[in-house]
């Protein structure tokens, strides 16, 4: 029988890889954040558009999705949209070259879960995923789970 320490442990230890899913058409973007994170926890799933990433988001289940605030085919708000619709939705994070404090309150206000400045800070970027993973993955583990309902940290991180 596991004690009430072991169980906390468990309960907050995170999978090997974190599945983030990055939305964006702009390769320099892609590499800057790979290279942030490549001694991380972290798995980058990435796609340039709107419609590559819908089916992505239910398929991956990521708990953390990076979109570019303008993409050809939509913009973050669709994004935000379609994570909504998933049983454990995944925190969006928007990312745009000319953030200021109208698009912060905007995506704050809409449900995303923060703004990155562009070009990416190592720091930065490492801070707000990092805060963004624990409060998605806090707010996880504290909903009740049905047998009809899947663990969201079994077969998406195996």
């Amino acid at each position: 029988m596991l004690t009430n320490k072991q169980n906390i442990h468990t309960a907050l230890s995170p999978p090997e890889k974190i599945s983030i899913l990055l939305v964006s058409p702009h390769a320099d973007d892609r590499s800057a954040l790979q290279q942030i994170l490549q001694h991380g926890a972290w798995f980058i799933s990435l796609c340039a558009t709107v419609s590559d990433a819908l089916p992505l988001i239910r398929s991956l289940s990521p708990p953390l999705v990076i979109c570019e605030r303008e993409l050809a085919d939509g913009n973050w708000k669709t994004v935000l949209d379609a994570c909504g619709a998933c049983t454990h939705p995944p925190l969006v994070l928007v990312t745009s070259r000319h953030a200021d404090e109208t698009l912060w309150a905007e995506v704050l206000n809409l449900g995303g879960y923060d703004v990155l400045l562009k070009p990416f800070d190592r720091r930065e970027v490492t801070r707000v995923i990092g805060m963004a993973w624990r409060h998605w993955f806090g707010h996880a583990t504290k909903q009740p789970v049905s047998s009809a309902s899947p663990n969201p940290m079994s077969a998406q991180y195996a």
